[in-house]
């Protein structure tokens, strides 16, 4: 039977490998973008790996843990990962922005 623990460490790897296909893709797709619209995208993508580090030092970090201590460390990893949300959310916008004004062109 898996813990509590661990199954949370189980979301945030799966989470986090979603996210690393997902953005292969969108930089596959960025590959038509002008390049102002690559620049920005490509900003806010280090801003994301970065913050991709920071959840996978999280994951070892509750890895480690014992006790409670993992839940509050966990929760730490939920704040950054809203974060990358919002980033890569914004990240999208922009390159629709971007995407939609070459198509005017």
């Amino acid at each position: 039977m898996i813990n509590k623990k661990e199954q949370y460490i189980r979301t945030l790897e799966a989470q986090v490998e979603r996210l690393n296909t997902y953005l292969e893709a969108l930089d596959i797709s960025m590959k038509n973008a002008d390049t102002e619209t690559k620049k920005n995208y490509e900003e806010k993508i280090k801003d994301i790996h970065n913050k991709m580090d920071m959840i996978r030092e999280k994951i070892k970090r509750v890895r480690e843990s014992d006790g409670s201590t993992w839940e509050m460390i966990g929760e730490e990893a939920g704040n950054v990962w809203g974060s990358i949300k919002r980033t890569l959310k914004k990240a999208k916008e922009e390159y629709r922005k971007g995407y939609e004004e070459g198509l005017d062109d």
